[in-house]
């Protein structure tokens, strides 16, 4: 295996990880809102994806996220979390359904990049938020983004009575 593989699968990984958590919730889990000053599940869902869209089209592509490029945020009437205050945040509510073509369309955006990365494209250096980093160091970002908020949605899903990892 090399390292495009590795990191593909990586990313895979994540991504089944995340779903299999999000899987079964109902529309009251996903929008409870927990104590203290976690977001709801729904919100922490579209930062997920949303993160995912913008490290792979905006920082590694230099091109607008699919989100604002093909104008999700308008066709759900959500706010790019990226973007928002905790009052904002702590007050979203989503249907977790109808986010599942802005799923499909980062997730194969982001399948099409990873199948033409070359070893050397992951040496690339570009510019993250906290300055110069690798393509490896950007998608090792969106691996470690996907699987801890995966976390904070299986732990929310467990103070609701639920259960958090499918496994």
């Amino acid at each position: 295996m090399d390292a495009v593989d590795a990191m593909t699968r990586t990313v895979s990984a994540s991504r089944q990880w995340f779903q299999r958590t999000i899987g079964g919730l109902t529309p009251e889990q996903v929008n409870f809102v927990p104590p203290g000053n976690a977001h709801p599940i729904g919100e922490t869902v579209v930062h997920i994806l949303n993160s995912e869209d913008g490290i792979v089209n905006g920082m590694l592509r230099g091109q607008p996220a699919i989100w604002e490029r093909d104008g999700w945020g308008a066709k759900l009437g959500l706010p790019n979390v990226m973007r928002q205050d905790e009052a904002v945040a702590r007050a979203f509510r989503c249907d977790l359904p109808s986010l599942e073509p802005y799923m499909q369309a980062v997730h194969a955006s982001v399948d099409e990049y990873l199948k033409g990365l070359t070893a050397a494209d992951l040496d690339r250096e570009i510019d993250g938020p906290g300055g110069k980093m690798t393509v490896t160091d950007a998608l090792g970002i969106l691996v470690m983004n996907t699987l801890s908020h995966a976390g904070e949605i299986a732990a929310i899903k467990g103070i609701q009575g639920g259960k958090g990892y499918p496994f």
